[in-house]
């Protein structure tokens, strides 16, 4: 657990030590601290290079993506999934109180900033001023002070469990009731609060979504309570610490409307639970009719005490649908809330007037608690309205009216000035209750206005690496002069620069030591071809889809345009064509999916969703293509890889179309070109060969010449496994490379000892086959042997030894000048370097 405490951004001697180890002297003085000289860090050292959770600084500057918003205390409260912000009312600036951005579960009674959590979806601040996070699984909390909460000593700052276990969800075995609350099985906590009596409101939302299609019947939601102290509360004697279901039933029943609470099945999924000013409980029911055919979504009310509430009579204890009709629209406003339909009522909020509003996906709709004039609307108590948005999800319309903007709103929360905010679409948006300026943006009442998010999912450019966000970085890349490139996976993914130096490249002026967005606009797509990068769609969905040519040029493998493309470093021309610095050119696909081609211009071929690229020592662009082939776009005319070339024509040197490749090593000792092959990356070693991460959990190799190479005899042209038995498992670190097993390999490169180098993405890890005897990455080691030298543990452990540290899903892996394996960590969003 203190190994997560080294992981945090703002230590200097980590930020020192990853620049270091990525050869980035220049950038040294831009992230503060010294640099040792890469002579005094150890081997097999592992840091971070680029990534975490972002910022600190202006909220609208930073990337986000809130499951839940909620506000307190004079701070906006975002719940992001691996963390939690919160943002001045007064100034607009964002800080992270919770999380690393990174992959795994929460580290009790480690610092909250370098923790990792999995699942924040909802928070609430507590009498103590303590922040209380819904987090799947568990229910945490950050002591805002030192002291005994929750029945245990915490300090300032630390997080800690106070409901749930990092165990499987509910999925119908024992939940715990009647026990302590950090004994209980959590399916999906979504949201947390606090009554009148300080209990901890938990909202349980049935089964998780990898089970939803599987678990039959589904498993339902529950509203819980982790009771402050000993006493009845909601019908129930409770103890001091203990949880207790007070709605629901984990079994699909009726709905129990006017019934009691606790017989009432809710459905697979609520999205908040919140107490009104009578102490009566509200949720949000998104119902998912369309999954199960049992619910639409609905405003329910738990009755704290027998009344009229909403316009309807209730029994203490008893459960009514305050909003919804039973059908899934957005119709029925300016009527009787229960007579409309809702579109999603992600969820449900009371406001200092004691009216509901509603979050219901493309709008926010209020239903009114007494008749007056809310929202600049005369409104009659029990009826709805739509406050904000047209009823079609998207974002347009800031600064102008809310009711003509286009939202996207699951969570709301209105803070003390009467601001409703609402979250979704990739920020967190106010509709301003009176003129003023909040959260530092000027605001007129009625309007709508962004006040965090930018809308995308990275976030940092022209910042420090350190303070930069990353979105499940994919390939990456390293030039000779220490530039590092990356990408993200997936659609709408960015072709990103860590310049080594200063100066104007790819169009732009460069500072070293920062990071710059060289292509994409956020937008998975194929638009954009001969025009700016930065305004250029991309998606890349494989491992290692970036690299840099003998020019400085980016080549980016494009799976959506079926294309090879290049952002030019410099104007000039490449691959025959006249290129402009900073836009982007296809060399390769015409943009129809297939295989066609082989021997002709490369332009005019046919591509199947390229997934990876490489560059060999010509200067030929190496592509694998459609899962079955690898790919070479000539740069010269020549002979290569056995096959006399033209230049900027495509050809294929290893696979013939098939992906049936066995367990008795089908097509190895004989022809490339006639072998089954999976590839999954590309890359060259040091006398030129191909190699080839292959789905079959093998490396492989095809010979450029004949001879005695990785102890086996090869055939130019000619291929065969250098790695890997053809099983799948993880396990062979230290011996023997072709008795190892491998679970799905990634991305492939060559050390300066000629080591080859390859991750294993599904099982976190990072493989070296040795060429020679050495130590190598703080191993020593024996040529032909494979060592996993990075990944296995289950902390991210910067500053530390790279083989106990956490690697999730490292797709790509490149050297640096320096002789550093960088390497993408996918789920913990970050690059990471692994010292020589």
């Amino acid at each position: 657990m203190g190994s997560r405490r080294v992981a945090g951004l703002g230590c200097a001697v980590v930020a020192g030590l990853a620049l270091a180890a990525a050869g980035l002297a220049g950038a040294a003085g831009a992230a503060g601290g010294g640099v040792p000289p890469l002579g005094s860090v150890p081997g097999g050292v592992i840091s971070t290079v680029e990534g975490g959770a972002g910022g600190p600084g202006p909220a609208t500057s930073v990337a986000v993506s809130p499951c839940g918003v909620d506000w307190a205390g004079g701070w906006l409260y975002l719940a992001d999934g691996s963390t939690v912000r919160r943002v001045s009312t007064a100034t607009g600036a964002l800080t992270t109180v919770a999380g690393d951005n990174a992959a795994g579960p929460a580290d009790d009674s480690g610092a909250a900033v370098s923790s990792a959590i999995s699942g924040a979806c909802g928070t609430a601040v507590d009498g103590a001023g303590n922040l209380v996070i819904a987090d799947g699984q568990q229910v945490l909390v950050v002591p805002a002070r030192t002291g005994t909460f929750y029945g245990r000593h915490m300090t300032a700052g630390d997080v800690y469990t106070v409901a749930g276990t990092a165990a499987a969800g509910r999925d119908g075995g024992p939940d715990g009731d009647g026990g302590p609350a950090t004994k209980a099985l959590l399916s999906s906590a979504v949201d947390v609060s606090f009554d009148q009596a300080g209990n901890l409101l938990i909202a349980d939302s049935g089964a998780q979504e990898a089970c939803r299609e599987f678990c039959v019947p589904p498993v339902g939601a529950l509203v819980r309570v982790v009771a402050a102290r000993t006493g009845t509360f909601y019908g129930q004697q409770m103890i001091a610490g203990d949880i207790y279901t007070v709605a629901g039933v984990q079994s699909v029943g009726p709905a129990g409307d006017g019934g009691p609470a606790t017989e009432a099945w809710l459905g697979p999924a609520i999205g908040s639970v919140r107490p009104d000013a009578a102490g009566n409980l509200v949720l949000a029911d998104s119902g998912e009719a369309d999954d199960y055919d049992v619910l639409a979504p609905s405003v329910q009310v738990i009755a704290a005490v027998t009344g009229t509430f909403y316009g309807m009579k209730m029994t203490a204890g008893h459960i009514y649908r305050v909003a919804g009709n039973g059908q899934v629209g957005g119709g029925g406003d300016g009527g009787p809330a229960t007579a409309a339909s809702l579109e999603a009522a992600g969820s449900a909020v009371p406001d200092s007037a004691g009216n509901l509003v509603i979050g219901d996906g493309s709008r926010v709709r209020v239903v009114a608690a007494r008749t007056g004039t809310f929202y600049g609307q005369q409104m009659t108590a029990g009826d709805i309205y739509g406050i904000a948005g047209t009823g079609q999800a998207g974002y347009s319309g800031d600064g102008g009216p809310a009711d003509r903007a286009q939202i996207s709103s699951g969570a709301v929360a209105v803070d003390a000035a009467g601001n409703v905010l609402l979250a979704g679409g990739e920020r967190v948006r106010a509709v301003a209750a009176r003129t003023g300026t909040f959260y530092g943006v000027t605001m007129t009442a009625g309007d709508i206005y962004t006040v965090a998010g930018n809308g995308t999912a990275f976030s940092g450019d022209g910042a420090l690496p350190l303070r930069a966000e990353l979105s499940n970085p994919g390939g990456v890349a390293v030039d000779g002069a220490g530039d590092i490139a990356f990408t993200a996976v997936g659609n709408g993914a960015t072709v990103d620069l860590i310049a080594a130096r200063s100066g104007t490249l790819f169009g732009r002026q460069l500072t070293a030591g920062r990071v710059y967005v060289l292509g994409g606009n956020g937008i998975g797509g194929f638009r954009g071809e001969n025009g700016p990068a930065r305004d250029a769609e991309f998606c890349v969905p494989g491992f290692a889809g970036v690299a840099f040519d003998g020019s400085g040029n980016l080549v980016v493998a494009n799976a959506c345009s079926n294309q090879v493309q290049l952002i030019a470093a410099r104007s000039g021309r490449f691959y025959g064509q006249a290129m402009t610095a900073g836009d982007v050119y296809a060399i390769a696909g015409n943009g129809g999916r297939g295989f066609t081609g082989d021997g002709g211009p490369a332009l005019k071929a046919k591509l199947d969703e390229p997934s990876a690229v490489a560059v060999d020592r010509y200067g030929n662009v190496l592509i694998a293509d459609g899962g079955v082939r690898v790919r070479v776009i000539a740069a010269t005319t020549g002979t290569f890889y056995g096959r006399k070339m033209t230049a900027d024509h495509i050809y294929t040197i290893a696979g013939d179309g098939d992906s049936s490749f066995s367990s008795s090593g089908d097509g190895d000792g004989g022809p490339a070109v006639t072998a089954a092959v999976i590839p999954k990356a590309v890359g060259t070693d040091a006398a030129g060969n191909l190699i080839i991460t292959d789905a079959d959990y093998r490396v492989r190799l095809v010979a450029v010449r004949t001879g005695t190479m990785y102890g086996q005899k090869m055939t130019a042209g000619d291929i065969y496994t250098i790695a890997g038995s053809g099983h799948y498992g993880s396990s062979g670190s230290g011996g023997p490379a072709r008795k190892a097993d491998f679970e799905f390999l990634g991305g492939v490169t060559t050390d300066r000892h000629g080591n080859v180098i390859f991750t294993d993405f599904s099982a976190g890890l990072v493989w070296v086959l040795a060429v020679s005897t050495g130590t190598f990455y703080g191993q020593a080691m024996t040529p032909g042997h494979v060592y996993a030298v990075a990944g296995g543990g289950t902390t991210l452990g910067d500053g530390g030894p790279a083989a106990r540290a956490l690697l999730s899903f490292p797709s790509a892996v490149a050297v640096s000048p320096a002789g550093a394996l960088l390497v993408t960590d996918g789920n913990d969003n970050r690059l990471r370097a692994i010292s020589p």
